[in-house]
């Protein structure tokens, strides 16, 4: 916990941190209300404790800077004047607790701590990190995912940037996650798909916003990567990040400062960032699509995710471990996979990599007749025999034009094989481009190219 301690009897506030120090609480002071400012535009802290009367710039004072311009932090006032009016004032002003002077310096403490995981409880909340409470994990046991989780367990510890390649489906956030848990750090991890979010809300999302700054914004806004303070800050698809916020991006990383939208001042930001991308970043920067300074600073650590099929011996403890994890969420009672069920999964290519084998066994789980699954309950895959039909695949020649060797244009190609992973996704948007490898706006920018027409 990092402490910032803010009086003008210096003395007093020496004295504090010394006791602070000796329970392993990180102090610093300042001593007045202008100091106190300015050290917070300058590092960051958990909780700020601050006297109320002092020459200058006052205790209500900096508490309404922090409120209106500061960081996000909690702060605790503290004051010889036991004046109701005074602390209805600070707590009004948002102040997170008060005390009134002489106080034990153990009461000082208890709430220090109470404030500061308040702060991270709060974080956690905001980020949505529910799934990352429940555990994370990257099941197998082939050499490659041996690689990785070396990989990741020399990384996690140091503060340099991690760049995760790898197919979509591959398991790129489960490892930013697990990143983040090696890591040490206290801090939330906050996740965020810029494949997902419209160009002209990346910039607020990301870095946040001061009340007035444009039409609509009625009150200020941390962004997401303040939000990670103190923790991981997972920016997937980063090659969909535009151009004229990469700058701003290598400016954030390179300084560790950020600047809120309508802001005139930046503010210290201490989050780990871990991006990653299915594209070619090189051919990208070659491209002109992406800034080569932002690729080098992203680039320090690189960490390859491999597609299932370098790793076909990790199905079977893939598809146990889907089978336990869904079998308890959808309340369904299934026993196991008959080995011929098994041994369809370990034939298909699985070009969605995990993805699609957990929305398999999910599919499988929901429809199946039995208490075990079957090849029938895996209809869809490759081999696998229609639900009903009880008997082989159909044989004979395939009218597949794809399959026959009839000329195609390759954009005719594109389009048919958008359309038939639309079929097979049931036209679910998300899904169809996992298994293509695309991000969800290029393929929404390659149906409205081809004019295909979408339930």
């Amino acid at each position: 916990m990092r402490v910032l301690v803010v009086d003008d009897e210096k003395r007093l506030a020496d004295s504090l941190a010394d006791y602070l120090g000796q329970d392993g609480v990180e102090c610093e002071t300042a001593y007045d209300g202008s100091a106190g400012r300015a050290r917070l535009m300058e590092a960051s802290f958990d909780v700020v404790a601050t006297d109320l009367r002092m020459p200058g710039l006052d205790g209500l004072e900096l508490l309404r800077w922090v409120r209106d311009e500061g960081p996000q932090v909690p702060v605790i006032m503290m004051s010889a004047h036991g004046e109701v009016r005074d602390a209805v004032e600070a707590m009004r002003l948002g102040a997170y607790d008060y005390l009134v002077k002489p106080f034990d310096p153990d009461e000082l403490l208890i709430r220090l701590r109470k404030a500061s995981e308040g702060r991270r409880s709060a974080r956690v909340i905001e980020a949505g990190a529910a799934r990352y409470a429940e555990g994370t994990k990257l099941v197998g046991e082939s050499q490659a995912l041996s690689e990785v989780r070396k990989l990741i367990s020399k990384a996690a510890p140091a503060a340099a940037t991690i760049l995760i390649t790898g197919e979509s489906g591959t398991g790129k956030e489960v490892a930013a996650r697990l990143v983040h848990e090696a890591s040490g750090r206290e801090g939330p991890f906050v996740a965020v798909n810029l494949g997902a979010l419209p160009d002209q809300l990346v910039e607020s999302e990301l870095f946040g916003y001061e009340k007035g700054a444009f039409t609509g914004a009625d009150q200020r806004k941390a962004g997401l990567i303040e939000t990670a303070q103190g923790g991981t800050i997972f920016l997937d698809e980063i090659g969909e990040l535009p151009l004229h916020l990469q700058v701003k991006l290598l400016r954030a990383i390179q300084e560790k400062r950020i600047q809120r939208i309508g802001a005139v001042k930046s503010l210290p930001v201490d989050a780990r960032l871990v991006a990653a991308t299915n594209r070619d970043l090189e051919a990208e920067v070659a491209a002109g699509r992406f800034r080569e300074d932002l690729y080098y600073r992203l680039n320090v650590i690189r960490l390859r995710m491999p597609p299932l099929r370098e790793r076909t011996g990790d199905i079977p403890l893939l598809a146990g471990y889907f089978l336990r994890k869904l079998s308890a969420e959808l309340g369904r009672r299934i026993d196991g996979i008959a080995p011929e069920a098994l041994a369809l999964l370990e034939r298909h290519p699985f070009p969605g990599n995990v993805r699609e084998l957990e929305n398999a066994m999910e599919r499988a789980i929901i429809l199946s007749e039995e208490g075990s699954l079957g090849p029938r309950d895996f209809e869809g895959l490759g081999g696998a025999r229609k639900r009903g039909s009880g008997g082989a695949p159909p044989e004979g020649p395939s009218t597949d034009p794809l399959l026959v060797g009839v000329p195609l244009t390759l954009a005719e190609i594109e389009k048919r094989a958008i359309l038939a992973s639309l079929e097979r996704n049931e036209y679910h948007r998300e899904r169809t481009a996992a298994q293509l490898g695309i991000a969800r706006r290029t393929l929404l920018n390659k149906i409205k190219e081809y004019g295909i027409v979408t339930p």
